[in-house]
């Protein structure tokens, strides 16, 4: 039989003919079979090569040592196991299949990790955002990978890994699950629901309230039934809410928390009901009465017609924008929120009682004398005797012939209870007068032509005298 004569470092292939627990043997058409120790054939090294080597198996191996005294010759798998993973690295990149590797080490642009007894590099840039954020905590921990470059230079070796195709996927299969549930919990969700959500962030004229899957806009203007400058001032984010589904219009939620809540007019019609007194605030002037603020945000309407029983009374000149004004309840509509009040109701009408009627001579009280002519007080209320109704003379001073407290008689010349005017006259009852005894004479026969009717009446037509 002819042999090759073997050299160390040689590539030898040979079949296994004798197996032990830590050797194996090979024929390797030699002066003497080859043997492979278990150290040797595989790193780790296999506990026994019971059950891992059959006999008439073909192993390729690298002659390590040739011995003559004994005669022998040592094979190791090693070498090969290197160039055999680095080709099955090789074929990874072709195949872009995903394998896991142990992280080595951290640098500063990327992580060295172990697969197969070579170290593979993995560019940050190739890496999930979120684990760049705890790359510090990597250290020793395996994680998924694809062999995206694994070239060899004489004995330098690149290899290069990446997770972008694999964080890509999960994001997309991610994206899609939650669009999935999103849509399911939409599905779910109709217009008048009552929702509870949390806070998810706070802008300038809405806030966004997330749901498990679904968010929802909630605009300033619905959260409050009263007027709120700054959501933030309400609303925290990450609070806890419960909301109301006003609009739902494809994927969008439009949002309502005072639709859950009572509102203004609402809580203060639960308190108040016609007939009550309330005191409120002037809020606004207008040609047709005056609009009060009874309570925050409600406001009702003192028209002009219940200022006063006083039909001449322009109760709008004597206050403000601010004034507080106490007023009674004439009138809720709950549907409409709409709130009537009155002045006059808490007024006594002092006309209401009052009996006399154009051409009635009363008993009338000076209040008051001016040089227009005096006030008097009828059945309580009041009137005027003009200066040209005092007397059936020309009167200078009214002052000197009238004082307040006196009591005269009058004739009424106009009595209204809509338009609350009463004027009367003493001019009138003395001109009766005068015409009576005229009259009176004349029947007597007394019509001596050099006696002036100032001479007949001297005695009716005697000037009131100024009270002392």
């Amino acid at each position: 039989m002819e042999f090759n004569l073997l050299k160390v470092g040689q590539i030898v292939e040979g079949v296994v003919i004798k197996v032990e627990e830590n050797t194996i043997y090979l024929d390797i058409q030699d002066r003497t079979e080859g043997k492979i120790h278990l150290d040797n054939y595989d790193r780790p090294a296999p506990e026994s090569f019971f059950g891992l080597v059959k006999i008439g198996q073909k192993v390729k191996a690298k002659v390590q040592k040739i011995t003559d005294e004994p005669a022998q010759i040592l094979l190791s798998r090693l070498p090969l196991l290197i160039e055999e993973k680095f080709e099955k690295i090789q074929g990874l990149v072709e195949s872009g299949e995903t394998v896991k590797a142990r992280v080595k080490q951290i640098l500063d642009k990327g992580l060295v990790l172990n697969y197969m007894d070579n170290e593979v590099f993995l560019p940050f840039s190739l890496l999930d955002f979120d684990l760049v954020k705890e790359k510090d905590t990597l250290k020793g921990k395996t994680i998924e990978v694809q062999i995206i470059e694994a070239s060899q230079k004489g004995r330098s070796k690149r290899i290069v890994a990446s997770r972008k195709a694999i964080f890509e996927k999960e994001r997309q299969q991610a994206y899609e699950s939650r669009i999935q549930a999103r849509q399911a919990e939409l599905d779910q969700i109709n217009t008048g629901d009552v929702l509870k959500g949390v806070v998810d962030k706070i802008e300038v004229h809405a806030a966004t309230i997330r749901f498990e899957h679904v968010v929802g806009l909630l605009r300033i203007s619905q959260v409050s039934h009263y007027r709120i400058d700054k959501i933030e001032d309400v609303l925290t984010v990450g609070q806890e809410i419960d909301v109301k589904v006003i609009k739902k219009e494809g994927n969008r939620l439009d949002l309502s928390m005072k639709a859950l809540i009572k509102t203004p007019y609402e809580i203060f019609y639960e308190t108040h009901k016609v007939g009550s007194t309330v005191t409120g605030k002037v809020f606004q002037k207008l040609p047709f009465g005056i609009i009060v603020e009874v309570a925050k945000d409600v406001r009702g309407l003192l028209h002009k017609n219940e200022f006063s029983w006083n039909p001449n009374d322009n109760f709008e000149n004597y206050v403000k924008i601010g004034d507080e004004i106490t007023l009674s309840i004439i009138q809720l509509d709950q549907k409409k929120e709409r709130i009537a009040l009155s002045k006059k109701a808490l007024m006594d009408n002092p006309w209401k009682n009052v009996t006399i009627k154009r051409g009635d001579i009363v008993a009338a009280k000076i209040v008051s004398v001016s040089k227009d002519g005096i006030k008097v007080e009828v059945q309580g209320v009041e009137g005027e005797i003009p200066a040209n109704e005092l007397s059936n003379e020309k009167i200078g001073k009214p002052e000197d012939f009238f004082a307040v407290g006196d009591e005269v008689q009058a004739l009424v010349t106009e009595a209204s209870k809509e338009t609350w005017s009463l004027k009367l006259s003493i001019r009138r009852i003395l001109e009766k007068a005068e015409r009576a005894s005229f009259e009176q004479y004349l029947e007597d026969g007394e019509k001596n032509e050099t006696t002036t009717l100032g001479d007949l009446f001297e005695h009716e037509l005697k000037k009131p005298s100024k009270k002392k």
